[in-house]
Formats: structure tokens, sequence, C-alpha cells
């Protein structure tokens, strides 16, 4: 894959995730631009799809509540500032290893939280998914450029 082509793929994938995050706050949106309300059904409803949406989990902004929970706000806003990343950097690949490391936290997070061992944490549930997101894309940024490189017909 030529340069530019490879760069095209990446800002592709970066103006995607921003518009996904810009998404997660669309009630914040919409105060602001009412008209852009009636996006807001298919938006909720797209969301939940990949997220449980729990309401206590929510991050509230000027009375407005996210339409995902911190843990996935943060692994998506981990996804976005890893994209930025790799739009001015020729990062190399990420190991599985690092990968793994990198989701110990969050899986401790949910196991800790989950036995009643202590209380939820919107910040921390968001820094895990920070962490995961942005781990997370770096390792799959190469395949996703390979897939979309692979001539078609092709195995």
């Amino acid at each position: 894959m030529s340069f530019t082509r490879k760069k095209i793929v990446e800002f592709s994938l970066f103006l995607l995730i921003l518009f996904w995050c810009i998404g997660i706050f669309w009630e914040v949106v919409y105060h602001f631009y009412p008209n852009a309300v009636i996006y807001l059904p298919i938006l909720k409803y797209n969301y939940s799809i990949v997220c449980h949406t729990e309401p206590e989990k929510l991050f509230n902004i000027f009375h407005f509540n996210s339409l995902t929970c911190s843990r996935c706000t943060g692994i998506y806003f981990g996804g976005l500032f890893s994209s930025m990343i790799v739009l001015f950097s020729s990062l190399k690949t990420i190991s599985l290893r690092l990968f793994l490391l990198s989701s110990v936290p969050m899986f401790l997070d949910v196991i800790l939280y989950s036995s009643g061992i202590y209380t939820y944490s919107k910040y921390f549930a968001l820094f895990t998914g920070l962490l995961l997101g942005s781990v997370g894309f770096l390792y799959i940024h190469n395949s996703i450029i390979e897939l979309l490189n692979k001539p078609e017909g092709k195995n």
C-alpha cells in the first residue's frame, strides 16, 4: 500500500472514530443544535447494541447523559487518541503480550466490582477503558490496513 493511500485509510479511521465519539455525547450536542434531536433515537439504539448503558454508569454533563457507560466511553476515546497518534507517527506493531497486559486492569476492575469488593468508580472504569482502547486500536491497526489493502479475490 502506498504511503498516501495508507494515510487516507488512517485518516478515514480517525474520522469514523471521531464521529462515533461525538455521538456518545449527542444529548449535549442537541442542546446546542436542537434540530439534531432527530438522530437521538437512532444513536441510542446503536450504542445500546455495544454497551449495556446502565444509567448509574453513564457520565452526566450539564444534566445530560452520555450514551455509553464510562468504560465503553474510555475504550472509544482511547481508540480515538491512538488513531490520532497513528496519523502523525510511524508506529510499529504492538505485541499481543502488551495488548493482554493492558486488559488486566479492566478485568480486575470488573471482577473486583462484580464480587462486591469495592463500589463502581466511573473514573477508574474510564481509565481502564482508555488504556485498553488505546492499546487495542494500536494492536489491530496493522490488521485493518492489511485487510483494506488486500486485493479482491485473494485469500
